[in-house]
């Protein structure tokens, strides 16, 4: 199995700069726009092991930077002072700050300049819903659009800005089997609201790209990675670009040779047009490396069908696999998939293992103890 190093030479602070060989929709015909990435190493003697993540240090969109100068009345050529190092204006709003995420810190910080009754109103602790919906789809571009304000100073400005933070995929190779690559999987975010388009800041900057070099570090996953013993057998569910470390996961087992059983319940919305990776399962599964392929599609059929709903249905032998000493990993959406998986997971062991709920419950915290369930949840 490979093993991580390097991350102690580059990290968020001192990133390496690898180039972007390959940008490829994954996703045909969808409303959805899926893509894959990979990312030269180039003998930079850079290793990762399946299950990590990597981190890329993104650049805002030149348009939002140019109109938000625009908007708050700056030529983006004034001095701005970063750690001890000077910038201008412009250069900061594209690489050090993030200007598109709204958040009740910002808008506190605005409204102490501005001194707005409605936000105030807004910021009231018994006002919590009503803010999450204000927030949503507004960016710091729209406070100023709404309370526009005039002769701010730039230290002013950039109180109220944040660093911008790195974005953290989860690895979609191995390099086992594709030697000085690292890819990935990236649902691209674009939406209009409030009258104004908008996208996601790392999605769309990757989505616009190729043979550009992209800073990145990895950052290590010790607590979701392939079983030691590679003949244990594994569970990995996975929707939407959940799939990731699954695919890293897969090409592993398939390197090294691994006699141990591989189970993958992948879904999305519809399989012609988001089966992501769809090829390379289906000539797994013809192959013999997935033992078990199970599919869940949200939208090909009037009642919705998830990838809990596919454990369900094959409970007894999900049940049967458990006891074999298999490890179950799930990775993707945390608000909403994560827990249904959760629960999918204590009603098989109250069918199939006879468990009261609240045994079913300790059981399931006992996996995670063993850690024979590993979750990557976001």
């Amino acid at each position: 199995m490979t093993t991580l190093s390097g991350e102690h030479s580059h990290s968020k602070s001192n990133p390496y700069y690898s180039q972007l060989l390959v940008n490829r929709m994954l996703t045909q015909g969808s409303d959805k726009e899926t893509r894959h990435f990979e990312l030269s190493l180039n003998d930079s003697g850079l290793n990762y092991q399946p299950g990590a993540s990597i981190g890329v240090l993104p650049v805002n969109c030149s348009e939002v930077v140019e109109n938000l100068l625009d908007i708050v009345g700056f030529s983006g050529n004034e001095n701005v002072k970063i750690a001890d190092e000077n910038y201008s204006l412009r250069e900061a709003l594209l690489n050090k700050f993030a200007c598109t995420v709204l958040s009740k810190i910002q808008i506190k910080k605005f409204n102490e300049i501005a001194q707005v009754p409605a936000l105030e109103e807004l910021l009231k602790i018994e006002n919590k819903d009503a803010l999450i919906e204000y927030m949503w789809g507004r960016e710091l571009i729209d406070l100023f659009l709404e309370y526009p304000q005039q002769g701010l100073s730039v230290e002013l400005f950039t109180s109220l800005l944040r660093a911008m933070p790195p974005r953290l995929y989860s690895i979609a190779s191995s390099l086992s089997a594709h030697p000085e690559e690292v890819h990935l999987t990236v649902a691209v975010v674009r939406y209009d609201t409030h009258g104004r388009k908008r996208k996601g800041v790392c999605s769309s900057y990757l989505a616009e790209r190729v043979g550009d070099t992209i800073p990145c570090y990895f950052h290590p996953n010790k607590n979701f990675k392939l079983p030691e013993d590679s003949e244990k057998p594994i569970i990995m569910v996975g929707p939407g670009t959940g799939i990731a470390p699954f695919r890293a996961f897969i090409e592993e087992r398939k390197a090294i040779g691994s006699k141990g059983k591989n189970w993958l319940f992948f879904g999305d919305r519809s399989q012609k047009t988001d089966y992501l990776y769809g090829n390379e399962w289906e000539s797994y599964r013809k192959d013999g490396l997935l033992s078990e392929l199970d599919l869940a599609w949200s939208r090909d059929q009037d009642q919705k069908i998830y990838v809990q709903h596919k454990m369900l249905d094959k409970g007894a032998e999900l049940w049967s696999w458990l006891q074999e000493g298999a490890v179950f990993y799930v990775c993707g959406d945390a608000s909403r998939m994560a827990k249904d998986v959760d629960q999918a997971l204590r009603s098989i062991a109250q069918e199939h293992g006879f468990m009261s709920e609240e045994d079913s419950s300790a059981w399931t915290k006992s996996l995670q103890k063993e850690k024979r369930y590993l979750k990557d949840v976001y």
